[in-house]
Order: structure tokens, then C-alpha cells, then sequence
């Protein structure tokens, strides 16, 4: 689920000890020994909570605040720094069992679609998991969320309460579901296992994540970190297909279709041999590496089925006279330039078929480039003026 779909309680008025003291013993809430009222909280919660050990040495310096950085990539495997928080909760606490990371990305937006996310399943009628809960969960967002901040961890939902770490001083807000469960959601550096909690030391800028080429689908697989602006703005893809999107756990018909093209084993079922299968045939064929048969990837492996296509009868020679009369300007190159001047290079360069797709990746480089020196200019890779008129019309 996404936190920016849950919405917030209203915040309640702050009330003197003694008064607060009062009403929650006449109104049966949860008090900690010795602490404050515990009514807007998911489980009572100690005030000095015992908390996880770090395995580095911890500064005063603390990570940037996790900001809220939804899902958009289909990354279905355990990321680092999920793993090892995973097995540090159920060593420390000894309670409880782990409700995977990993979700089907045929389900609904969820950071679980990018390993991004853990689920502590604890039992709502033991008063032992529900005490590690709240000892967690303390230690976790005393002070600001320090230790959140330290570990990279966006929000936290339990009980059908929700925290998190861009909105700390709202506290706990209403959620829904999540009783059996700590849902924990991270951040990608937090993820990655890159924090000051494990490393030592604190980041200066947070990680945002993959970004889309195409709208309407998926975006690359993550490759590095991003600290920055994507550097382009996603398109509509300018190959489609009659084929609908299919990606890791979808099954049917279109899912066998793509396994044979593919040459793997045709069960039908989008599993984790064919998502490696898809990702090979995405870097051969010059397409954003998505690990998802998605519109692009479709009209490259199976031209049968290809329902629109901004290039139809579009020659080279036509090509080249479209690009330097309306593309002469533009600068293109590897990982920052798509779009339909993208597509129309591709054509005029005489690429093949399957990568003529409107995305500059490493195979538009190498043909840019051998085409560049074939001209006798410098083969950079990078498309200027001096490249777009060299084209032949």
C-alpha cells in the first residue's frame, strides 16, 4: 500500500499530565508504567524502549529525513539492508516470524514490489509479541524518528495506525488493517542497507529511485543512485501492442506467448526465469531494462501483434529529412534523451526493427557513433547539429 494514499487523523489537543492520567483510567486506554497516555498510539509503548543494537559505530550526524518515494520499478527481490533489519527484529525480539518482503508484481502499488518493504507478523492476542512490537516501535520513532532516520525507514503501519518519518511530528495517524503485522517500508537507501545505522556513517542526500522512460508502465530497474531530477521526462510509448502488460506473477495466454518468443519453458506463469529472460532480451534489444513485457518490449519481440507505430512507412531517407527539419537543435544521448526525435534517428541510422523504439540506449550509442565516424566527425556517441545534418535524406 502506499502511504500517500492513507489519510491522517486530526491532531489532538495536548492535555497536562494529571488530566491526561485521569482520562485514560476512567476511559480504560493503554498507559505505560510511569509514562504518557498511550491513546494515539497502535500498542503500548515504553519510554525507554530497549530497542536494536547497530552493528556500527553511530555519530551525531543523522540521514536526511526518508521522504516519501512511491513504487514504480518491479524489482521482486529481497533488497541488503531488508534482510539483515529482518534478522536483526527477530533476533533481538525472538518473536514473531517474517511475512516476506517480496510481493508479485502483478499485484497492487506496494514498495513489497521492490523488496522495499518487511512485514513482522506478530500474534494480536499475545501479550509478549504485542510488547515487542511496542518496544520496537518506541525505539523507533523516539526523538524525531532518530533511529528511523538512521536506518532509512519511510513509515511504519500497525494496528491501523500509521508513522512516518516526512510527517514525524503528526505522530501516530489512522491507517487500516495491519493487527497481525508490522508493516515496515523503506526508503531506497534504507533498503539497499547504505544507512549510518549499519555503515557509520550518515548520507547527505537520499536516494530517489529508478526512474520511468515510458509512461504508463514501470520504470528501469534501479542501476546506481539517483540524487538528482530524472534525466528525462517518460513519454507514451511510440510502439504499441495488442498485447497487454504483463509482468512477474501475471499468468495466461499473453504470458506463454512471450515465454516462447523468449525460449523458456511456456508455463504460463510470469516466474522468476522469465523476468531474467526478459531483462536479457530488454539490454540486446536497446530497451529501458524494466525486467516487464510491457508496450515497448512487445512491439520489439513480436511485430506481429504491434497495433500503432509512429514510424509506419517511414524510410530513412524520409527519416533523415523529418529529423533536420525539426530536430537539429536537439542534443541526444545514452540514458538521457527519448521521445520521437530518439525514434527518428533510430530510422535514419538504419537500426533494426526490434530497436527502433524511441529510447537512446547503449546499441543507439554504438550506432551513432560508427555512423559519426563514418562521416569523418568526432565519434563521441553524442548527437549534435553537425550529426543531424550528416544524416542521409
Amino acid at each position: 500500500m502506499k502511504a500517500g494514499e492513507i489519510s491522517g487523523a486530526p491532531r489532538r489537543r495536548r492535555r497536562g499530565w494529571a488530566t491526561t492520567l485521569a482520562v485514560a483510567l476512567t476511559a480504560g486506554l493503554l498507559v505505560t508504567t510511569g509514562a504518557t497516555a498511550q491513546a494515539d498510539v497502535p500498542v503500548r509503548m515504553p519510554s525507554d524502549p530497549h530497542g536494536l543494537r547497530a552493528p556500527a559505530r553511530l555519530t551525531g550526524a543523522l540521514d536526511p529525513v526518508p521522504a516519501y518515494v512511491p513504487q514504480s520499478s518491479c524489482s521482486p527481490t529481497e533488497k541488503r539492508g531488508v534482510a539483515r533489519l529482518r534478522k536483526l527484529v527477530l533476533r533481538t525480539y525472538g518473536r514473531g516470524h517474517t511475512g516476506g518482503s517480496v510481493r508479485l508484481c502483478s499485484a497492487a502499488d506496494s514498495e513489497h514490489l521492490e523488496g522495499r518493504a518487511w512485514d513482522w507478523m506478530l500474534n494480536p492476542r499475545s501479550k509478549r509479541d504485542r510488547r515487542a512490537a511496542g518496544d520496537f516501535l518506541a525505539w523507533l520513532t523516539r526523538r524525531d524518528g532518530e533511529n528511523a532516520r538512521r536506518l532509512g525507514i519511510m513509515y511504519v503501519i500497525y494496528n491501523k495506525k500509521i508513522w512516518a518519518s516526512y510527517r514525524s511530528q503528526d505522530g501516530w495517524r489512522k491507517s487500516w488493517g495491519h493487527e497481525d503485522h508490522v508493516h515496515v517500508s523503506f526508503s531506497w537507501d534504507g533498503a539497499n542497507g547504505r544507512t549510518s545505522f549499519w555503515r557509520g556513517r550518515a548520507l547527505s542526500r537520499q536516494d530517489l529511485g529508478p526512474c520511468a522512460s515510458f509512461t504508463g508502465t514501470f520504470a528501469a530497474l534501479p542501476s546506481g543512485r539517483r540524487v538528482g531530477d530524472c534525466a528525462v521526462r517518460p513519454v507514451a510509448p511510440l510502439r504499441t501492442s495488442r498485447l497487454a502488460e504483463r509482468a512477474y506473477g501475471h499468468t495466461g495466454d499473453a504470458v506463454r506467448i512471450g515465454q516462447k518468443l523468449l525460449r523458456v519453458r511456456q508455463t504460463g506463469t510470469f516466474d522468476a526465469r522469465t523476468w531474467k529472460a526478459v531483462r536479457r532480451y530488454q539490454k540486446r534489444q536497446d530497451l529501458p531494462v524494466t525486467g516487464v513485457l510491457d508496450q515497448a518490449t512487445w512491439a520489439s519481440l513480436s511485430p506481429a501483434h504491434v497495433r500503432a507505430d509512429v514510424t509506419a512507412g517511414l524510410t530513412r531517407p524520409a527519416a533523415g529529412r523529418l529529423a533536420k527539419a525539426h530536430f537539429v537543435d536537439h542534443v541526444l544521448a545514452k540514458g538521457r534523451s527519448v521521445g520521437r526525435d530518439v525514434i527518428t534517428l533510430q530510422v535514419a541510422l538504419g537500426m533494426p526493427r526490434s530497436r527502433v523504439n524511441g529510447y537512446f540506449g547503449g546499441h543507439t550509442r554504438v550506432a551513432v557513433k560508427r555512423f559519426q565516424k563514418s562521416r569523418g566527425l568526432r565519434a563521441t556517441g553524442v548527437v549534435d547539429a553537425a550529426t543531424w545534418r550528416a544524416l542521409p535524406s
